[in-house]
């Protein structure tokens, strides 16, 4: 991966994706606070090149657990973006990026949700049946790849409309945060977000920090769709200004399957 002497060598949406789960991981062991994650998290997702992504993850500590940095990806087998993971992405590419500021964002949707997003009540009923009904009217369901949702936002990747194979990711409110498509395979299953039984999510939401150990908890939210886990199970976190976080895996009817709360 030389590339042309004296010219940076571009990523592809792989290495984005890898980027994007190295700061997932590092957010969740404590490494990143929640701003740190979602600014970084943020930056992978619209880096242009190798080295700008490896200014991302320079300082971090390198987890012994983790596979190689990913080497070229063969064209004939088709990846699916990960942000986030959640994040949040995550981060989320999460994956997630909730709250960055950004110099190209665009105007915001004309659908109701972006006011209720706005005031930070997504995870309310009424922001999430706007958030439905966005899904809806602007990308025709929904069923999605993935999608990770902040309290004031949520970034969703979503199929093209005219082939399933390729996929785009987009921001609710919608904004312009760059180009930034992926491919699928065609047996990857999605996630029905109206299957979601939103009043367990926010009781989840609410319990989170006793459940994590988390004191004083800052930032909370949700990513479906992770890719080691399944499209039928959702990934709570939650961390406060101390660099604490844990996560939970539960069902989209709410029932938790596994918890990682804070040690010590």
């Amino acid at each position: 991966m030389a590339g042309f002497p004296g010219r940076p060598v571009r990523a592809r949406d792989a290495d984005r994706a890898a980027t994007c789960a190295r700061l997932d991981t590092a957010f969740v062991d404590g490494q990143l606070d929640a701003v740190e994650h979602r600014e970084r998290v943020a930056a992978a997702m619209t880096a242009r090149t190798l080295a700008e992504l490896a200014q991302l993850t320079a300082d971090l500590q390198p987890d012994p657990d983790a596979a190689p940095p990913p080497a070229p990806v063969p064209m004939a087998k088709p990846h699916r973006i990960w942000r986030a993971y959640a994040v949040g992405l995550v981060v989320l590419c999460l994956l997630g990026i909730v709250g960055y500021s950004c110099a190209e964002s665009g105007p915001r949707s004309a659908v109701g949700g972006p006011a209720a997003a706005a005031n930070g009540s997504l995870f309310t009923e009424e922001g999430w049946q706007d958030f439905l009904t966005w899904l809806r009217e602007e990308h025709g369901g929904t069923a999605v790849v993935d999608a990770s949702v902040y309290p004031d936002y949520a970034r969703v990747e979503v199929l093209e409309p005219d082939d399933p194979r390729h996929t785009r990711a987009t921001l609710y409110p919608e904004r312009n945060f760059g180009d930034l498509t992926g491919n699928r395979k065609l047996d990857d299953p999605l996630v029905d977000l109206a299957a979601v039984d939103h009043a367990a999510l926010r009781a989840l939401l609410d319990e989170a920090p006793r459940r994590l150990k988390v004191r004083d908890a800052t930032s909370r939210y949700v990513v479906f769709g992770f890719p080691t886990v399944g499209p039928d199970v959702m990934i709570v976190y939650a961390s406060n200004d101390y660099k604490q976080s844990g996560h939970l895996f539960a069902d989209l009817s709410g029932r938790v399957l596994q918890e990682w709360p804070v040690q010590g």
